[in-house]
């Protein structure tokens, strides 16, 4: 359930138990005023009849006059109650009603019903007259129970009529207020779903609401703290590859240099000897083939360990025909099982530092990769150029439940992605539909100048 409507519900429970309580205050008051109306009258009726006694014994009026009803005529009582007056002898009786027209009932039966259990509609008021000690008689006030119940019910109908058009209008206000308070709620929400896919140059504007701004600045910050962050590591990402290449770029220098010259060297002289052997020890040749296989095979070894480490070629012929050279390798090696294609643009060769030796790496890795893990029969390459982008598709048609190329696995996957991370790109791994994994990589070219012109 949404705030806004946790609000709204709230508030109505509210407004129920107030007018509950309200209408219980109103019930009750309407029964209150009845009873001190009554007790009001009778006390009002004894005084005039005590006053007419009182001219009686002073001989200004008639004792047969007593008691005179229309000096109650004047007495404004409750609709639908009776006055009564009820002489010690019972000879002298004396009563008046105010008519009340209750032939229509206006309140539900359940209403009556419950009205009846919690008062007493039938209440009466005595009074007793008494003049010098001497009782005359007494008046009752009784009120009519139906006129109580109608009275009860129509002051409840009134509170609930205003209650209603209050609450409504209450209700409304505070959707329409509530709704504009909560309306940075959905922009900060917004933003965060997009920092959260990786979005951090995403910043949320400036709320009027305090509260809200607070908010807002306080996100922009850590967005702003996270990105910085995070361009910090790529930049030491980048760096490092940078430092790993340079360390793998000496390294292959150095075993070309010394341990390819020494096997050559060695090479030369065993070719010597040989041919020393065969005039004056030719049983020494067959030692002598050992040698030279063993030799040729540690320059074979040496080669691809140097390939591995610096593809040197990249240098000398140029990314494209090193990727050639590459994907022939892997078709030498497969021996037919496996059929590997190259698709690419002429225009890699002219791609800034460092993106030439690192896109080699990735398709090297992916390459081995597929070889490795995926029992395809058919692996293709493919590389696009534009001025802002380079754009690398690899697919296979291998096995898509059995190939290990989830994003948590791997060495080789993790370390493409920390070089795609590393030059400000982007690496989606997809299944294919029927067969195989795609591999999509797009890295900017802006970044990598950026980072050469540094």
């Amino acid at each position: 359930m949404n705030l806004q409507l946790s609000l709204l519900l709230r508030i109505v429970l509210i407004t129920l138990i107030c007018l509950l309580a309200s209408a219980s205050y109103v019930v009750y008051q309407t029964d209150h005023l009845a009873r001190q109306e009554a007790v009001s009258t009778a006390e009002r009726i004894d005084r005039e009849l005590y006053q007419q006694i009182k001219r009686i014994h002073q001989g200004y009026d008639h004792a047969e006059a007593f008691p005179d009803i229309r000096l109650w005529q004047g007495i404004n009582g409750l609709p639908g109650s009776c006055i009564s007056f009820e002489s010690i002898s019972s000879r002298r009786q004396r009563n008046l009603c105010q008519e009340v027209d209750l032939e229509n009932r206006d309140w539900p039966l359940w209403f009556g019903q419950l009205y009846q259990q919690l008062f007493n509609p039938h209440f009466e008021v005595e009074r007793e007259v008494v003049y010098n000690a001497f009782s005359y008689g007494r008046i009752i006030i009784s009120l009519n129970q139906q006129a109580e119940i109608s009275r009860a019910w129509q002051n409840l109908q009134s509170l609930m009529g205003v209650t209603m058009i209050t609450v409504l209008a209450l209700s409304m206000l505070f959707f329409v207020t509530v709704s504009r308070i909560l309306r940075p709620a959905k922009h900060i929400v917004k933003g965060l779903e997009k920092m959260r896919q990786g979005d951090l140059a995403q910043r949320l504007p400036r709320f009027d609401v305090a509260e809200w701004r607070r908010t807002s600045n306080a996100i922009n910050a850590l967005a702003e703290s996270q990105q910085n962050i995070l361009n910090e590591n790529k930049e030491l990402a980048l760096k490092l590859i940078n430092v790993q290449e340079e360390e793998h770029r000496y390294i292959a220098r150095e075993l070309h240099d010394e341990f390819g010259q020494c096997l050559s060297g060695i090479n030369a002289v065993s070719a010597s000897i040989r041919q020393t052997a065969r005039e004056d020890c030719p049983a020494m040749l067959d030692e002598l083939e050992r040698i030279q296989d063993i030799t040729e095979h540690m320059m074979t070894a040496l080669r691809n360990l140097q390939t591995r480490l610096r593809p040197i070629e990249i240098d000398d012929i140029g990314l494209q025909q090193s990727l050639k050279k590459l994907v022939k390798s892997w078709n030498q090696r497969s021996g037919g099982g496996t059929q590997y294609l190259l698709n690419c643009d002429a225009m890699i060769d002219q791609l800034p530092e460092p993106l030439p030796v690192n896109l080699y790496r990735i398709v090297q890795e992916s390459l081995t990769n597929i070889a490795k893990h995926a029992n395809a029969t058919q692996a293709e390459v493919h590389i696009a150029v534009n001025e802002q982008q380079v754009q690398i598709n690899i697919n296979d048609n291998g096995d898509n439940n059995a190939t290990p190329i989830e994003p948590s696995l791997g060495v080789g996957l993790l370390g493409i992605r920390e070089r795609v991370s590393a030059l400000g790109g982007e690496i989606l791994i997809a299944r294919g539909q029927q067969h195989g994994w795609s591999i999509h990589v797009k890295l900017p070219i802006n970044h990598a100048l950026e980072h050469t012109t540094s």
